[in-house]
């Protein structure tokens, strides 16, 4: 007979929500049923319990006021968070096994994106911080769920805010392709003359870099608080802390390249690269996991309503120079 027991978390804060909850659903047994009582619909819980494959997971009651939430442990599984927090503890120590970085790609493989923003939120309830995610985790995020996010990724037309993002993501990599190429040819530059037409066409670069700035604002304070407003806050955090990163290196090499005269030219040519190089590297990958996770994971979670809401946002606040004209309508 399966053992059934049921949690009532109304009105509890978060913190305390996650206290009661998730000690419960680690002490169910293979048959065993909890039922979860709130005051919200558990849309981020359905989605992590889903990509363990080890739940059965269904709605008793939907709400409002109250939406109660089964779960049903069907299988033991494999435990993910264990083997991520070893590739964690062999990536610190600067050897990772082969071993343990397939069997961490594998996991991934299992994730979709909403499952992949949860888990990342599980690790970092447990301490792992926004750092280790971002320095180790990130990468083989992008290794291993490359081809499968790019095809199963949802899309939506003009003038949705997530395509307005995207349209303007566009125009962005083409900025970091063309920074890119001056840079390979900056490194066998020996003066500023030789240099001749590369700096005109770096300010243009710089210039648009730093007017994305209102792409940044829209994301942080229109779309990001509604998905922290779902309890999706690790995964929005990392990006903001991105947002942060790339503004002020941004600024900076806006004003390395609009003060290049005051500037001796291999002391200019080392801040360009290193300043240029990591932004190629870095905003790209940012942009590929807003595309094709994050963005998705919204698409998911939002209703109707909030999209229309965030769409007003976005207009108070303000497109780049270079937004289709299709996007502002």
């Amino acid at each position: 007979m399966n053992n059934i027991k049921t949690i009532d978390v109304k009105g509890l804060e978060h913190s305390k929500k996650e206290q009661i909850i998730f000690p419960a659903i680690e002490n169910l047994k293979t048959g065993d049923i909890l039922k979860i009582s709130v005051e919200f619909n558990p849309v981020p819980l359905t989605y992590l319990l889903k990509a363990k494959g080890e739940f059965e997971i269904s709605y008793e009651k939907e709400g409002p006021p109250e939406w109660i939430l089964s779960v049903k442990k069907i299988k033991p599984g494999e435990d993910n968070k264990e083997n991520l927090k070893q590739f964690l503890t062999e990536f610190k120590s600067g050897e990772v096994s082969t071993e343990t970085k397939e069997k961490t790609k594998k996991i991934f493989e299992t994730l979709d994106a909403n499952s992949l923003g949860m888990m990342e939120q599980e690790l970092i309830r447990e301490g792992i911080s926004h750092e280790d995610i971002k320095k180790s985790l990130c990468d083989i995020h992008l290794e291993a769920l490359k081809d499968s996010l790019v095809s199963k990724r949802i899309e939506v037309q003009a003038p949705h805010p997530i395509n307005t993002f995207m349209e303007e993501h566009i125009v962005i990599l083409e900025s970091l392709k063309k920074l890119k190429s001056i840079l390979e040819k900056l490194k066998g530059k020996e003066n500023f003359e030789s240099m001749s037409q590369d700096v005109e066409e770096l300010k243009d670069i710089a210039h648009h870099l730093v007017e994305a700035e209102s792409h940044h604002q829209r994301e942080e304070e229109a779309l990001f608080t509604r998905l922290e407003g779902h309890n999706i806050g690790e995964p929005v955090d990392v990006m903001k802390s991105d947002h942060i990163d790339f503004r002020s290196r941004k600024q900076e090499l806006y004003k390395l390249i609009h003060n290049w005269q005051s500037i001796e030219f291999e002391n200019f040519k080392r801040k360009i690269l290193e300043i240029g190089g990591y932004l190629v590297e870095e905003l790209e990958k940012h942009i590929f996991k807003e595309d094709n996770i994050l963005y998705q994971i919204a698409l998911q979670v939002l209703n109707e309503k909030e999209w229309e809401e965030i769409k007003r946002d976005c207009d108070k606040i303000g497109y780049c120079c270079f937004t289709p004209a299709d996007q502002v309508i």
